[in-house]
């Protein structure tokens, strides 16, 4: 019986981000709101690989995240962002993960696996930017797994689904997907996935993204905005 207990708490945790994936990828499928349009059908992977998303994973503003059932604030912050000279769908990732008073580096990879347009393209407020030439909108999903620098305290591996807001311009650049900051839906650089402490089986939820997280209820009561409940683990000082 006790050969069984590691096991079962590895298919606990393998089932928990399996289902946060199986949420995820059904929310993008069939989003609630305009501003997370209807995707087009098929998987535009190829025709994208030839661009260099490393700027627009590049977050544009402080990640929003939580550790734990008990949404520990978790501070995410890449310091660098490389694609792969050798995959073109590969990317290089290093960063700091700070919970309370722990800082650790970290370094591991983004594989993107799907590139997928919007059936209708969207143009800001007022349709702002209906005049400005852009040639696709969409969104690219890739999985992530990222390692703690092991000689640090209280470390583990990250590991889970990311998503990316996009568009191309008239230029045929493809830019990080702003254009919509102002909705009370909106989110960028979305991460759903689970945290492993080195050593260890048991993994804890770990989610992070910009202006939103993805599965934050019971944390986010903002409607306007992320507004955090409870303000206590590490959340205290959220708007100061």
């Amino acid at each position: 019986m006790k050969n069984l207990i590691p096991i079962i708490l590895v298919l606990l945790s393998i089932n928990v981000f399996g289902q946060q994936k199986t949420k995820w990828l059904n929310s993008l499928e069939n989003p609630k709101s305009r501003m997370f349009q209807k995707l087009k059908k098929g998987n535009l992977l190829n025709r994208y690989l030839k661009y260099d998303l490393s700027d627009v994973l590049v977050p544009k503003t402080d990640f929003l995240g939580f550790i734990g059932t008990d949404f520990r604030r978790i501070k995410i912050n890449y310091s660098s962002i490389k694609k792969s000279t050798n995959t073109s769908n590969l990317y290089f990732i290093t960063g700091t993960t700070k919970v309370g008073d722990n800082i650790c580096d970290f370094e591991g990879t983004i594989t993107i696996e799907q590139f997928r347009e919007f059936e209708n393209m969207h143009y800001g407020i007022d349709d702002k930017y209906a005049d400005a030439g852009f040639k696709a909108q969409g969104i690219a999903i890739g999985k992530y797994l990222f390692n703690e620098n092991p000689e640090q305290k209280f470390v583990g591996t990250f590991e889970g689904i990311m998503t990316v807001w996009w568009y191309v311009n008239k230029n045929g650049e493809i830019k990080f997907d702003d254009l919509e900051t102002y909705s009370d839906n909106y989110k960028n650089n979305q991460y759903a996935g689970n945290w492993t402490q080195y050593g260890k089986t048991k993994s804890k939820i770990c989610n992070w993204g910009e202006y939103r997280i993805p599965f934050s209820e019971g944390l986010d009561e903002g409607t306007g905005e992320f507004s955090p409940n409870p303000y206590s683990k590490g959340w205290e000082d959220f708007y100061k």
